[in-house]
């Protein structure tokens, strides 16, 4: 059903797009402005089209009304986001998120489904920011960003490291801190269970009390055409802790952007006053939509039999996101602690991936990273986590079917 679902989603938007093609190709400018009440009911409407249709006939079964199936694709397909998915706006605005060479409109819709367009420009003086978009996955944000400005040094180009000491974004006040309550009552329960709820919600309140609710940023340079720079700025947000009725609203401040330089042997790097790219300041405010695909699918693993390894490890469950497979680990004596060439010979094993069209995504040249109990690599582009039917381990096809699916 969910394949039929949305093979009828995809050709109603291609049926509309060849319907509306010659005025997009009219409109190569056009920036649309929704309201936020827009953006929510076109949410609620990409997430689950049929239960919007029923509430829309106030409850009642009906028959399929194939007028206003045909109305809801063409809205979608006007809408911002779908406008992006038409034109493969966010594979351009997220090039290092990588996309299928056998078919970019599957990547481009993947990335499209939990991206937020946000089309925010400011001016000051000579300088000007543009917040195209964002795209979050679950655990990280990534922000698309364009800075115009007459003052970038010549050696600022692509991969160049910048001094972006004093740039944030920020939860509003509200939501941070029921996010950080959230994060540090999970942190307290798995660290330390014999902590009693009095000694919990005091630790929490002094988390509170120091009110730090901005997040540095982390801005790339990902490439220059003349005094204009293609930027991509990366901040975490875990969708595990914060409240699933709200969406996040964030405030993103950029100031004092500059070149990036070595203060020496004993010193931290520092900016040099002669080199600021970007004055600012810059304030941008936005509404990050939730993803309308499962961010994360997990399987438990411990039931079925693992392909051996030479190490005294196993695999006990696997995560896929939109943008990573992570494995779960354990040590078949509990007294057995992982060193390096454990930790590496378990990353090593994450060869690769299935889809339900029997593509198989190679996993072996990709990054990767590894935590107390789990190991992960990166995909080479997006994929629908729902889409995914097997892993590669260490050259054994493992089927995630016969695995318990624990949420998603």
């Amino acid at each position: 059903m969910r394949q039929f679902d949305e093979m009828l989603r995809r050709g109603l938007m291609e049926a509309n797009l060849a319907q509306y093609e010659a005025v997009l190709e009219k409109l190569p400018e056009w920036e649309p402005d929704f309201s936020p009440r827009y953006r929510r009911e076109r949410m609620r409407l990409l997430a689950d089209p049929w239960g919007w249709v029923r509430r829309r006939a106030g409850g009642r079964r009906t028959r399929l009304n194939w007028q206003l199936i045909a109305v809801i694709a063409a809205l979608l397909l006007l809408s911002a986001c779908a406008y992006a998915v038409a034109t493969g706006q966010f594979s351009q605005w997220f090039p290092r998120r990588g996309v299928d060479p056998k078919a970019p409109e599957t990547s481009e819709e993947v990335l499209s489904r939990t991206g937020t367009v946000i089309g925010q420009s400011l001016t000051a003086g000579d300088e000007t920011v543009t917040l195209n978009a964002a795209v979050w996955d679950g655990s990280r944000v990534w922000l698309s960003l364009v800075l115009e400005s007459p003052n970038i040094p010549e050696e600022v180009r692509q991969y160049a490291p910048l001094y972006t000491g004093g740039c944030r974004l920020s939860l509003r006040q509200d939501q941070w801190e029921a996010y950080t309550r959230n994060r540090w009552e999970q942190f307290y329960t798995d660290t330390e269970p014999d902590m009693s709820p009095e000694q919990v919600e005091a630790a929490i309140q002094a988390k509170l009390d120091e009110g730090d609710q901005a997040q540095g940023a982390l801005l790339d340079v990902l490439g220059r055409e003349g005094d204009t720079l293609i930027l991509e700025a990366t901040y975490s947000l875990s969708a595990g802790l914060f409240p699933e009725a709200e969406q996040p609203e964030m405030t993103l401040r950029l100031e004092n952007i500059a070149a990036d330089v070595d203060g020496g042997e004993g010193h931290p790097r520092k900016s040099v006053p002669d080199e600021i790219i970007l004055k600012g300041p810059f304030t941008f405010t936005f509404t990050l939509e939730r993803p309308v695909l499962p961010l994360s699918i997990r399987y438990d693993a411990a039931d079925v039999e693992m392909p051996p390894l030479d190490i005294p490890f196993r695999f006990t469950g696997f995560e896929l996101s939109t943008t990573s497979l992570t494995a779960f680990y354990a040590a078949r004596d509990p007294k057995e602690l992982p060193g390096p060439k454990e930790v590496f010979a378990l990353t090593d094993s994450l060869r690769g991936l299935w889809t339900e069209d029997g593509t198989y995504v190679d996993l072996t040249s990709m990054g990767g990273g590894a935590a107390d109990t789990s190991v992960s690599r990166d995909y080479p582009y997006p994929i629908d986590p729902a889409a995914v039917t097997a892993v590669d381990i260490a050259g054994t096809r493992v089927e995630l079917g016969g695995l318990k699916r624990l949420d998603g």
